[in-house]
């Protein structure tokens, strides 16, 4: 979605179901069950930046980083940021909140997602999930 740089010169508010193939990659660590629920407020700040404010709402398809199980969990971004505009949006006076959105969601996901924080992980020595079973080697 491209929003005219002339709307939000005083503030423009944004609802919608976002929805990205990006975000449906099975490749990912993280993809997206549904549509993700936005709501964000733009307003300028200065010639060259905006301000989005608000909040993204989704249930995501998760993997562990410990023992490699999927799960699904509900996330909520909130966020007010000053983001600077690329030079291809400062000349067409648009602004494309898509990638805004994207890099809003990327950028809030933590470096190493858990499904708890007493995930065991996987034994290194037999690789079963210790969540699930004890370990085989250590009889």
């Amino acid at each position: 979605m491209k929003i005219s740089i002339e709307q939000i010169k005083k503030e423009k508010t944004v609802v919608l179901n976002y929805e990205d193939e990006q975000f449906k990659n099975k490749n990912l660590r993280y993809q997206t069950k549904d549509a993700l629920q936005v709501s964000i407020t733009l307003s300028l700040a200065g010639t060259e930046n905006v301000r989005i404010k608000g909040e993204i709402t989704g249930k995501f398809c998760l993997i562990c980083d410990r023992c490699c199980s999927e799960f699904i969990e509900d996330k909520k971004f909130c966020f007010d940021e000053i983001m600077e505009l690329e030079q291809k949006e400062i000349v067409e006076h648009v602004i494309d909140v898509d990638s805004k959105i994207k890099e809003i969601v990327i950028m809030n996901f933590p470096m190493k997602i858990l499904c708890s924080s007493q995930c065991k992980g996987i034994c290194q020595g037999c690789g079963v999930n210790l969540n699930q079973e004890e370990c085989k080697c250590k009889k």
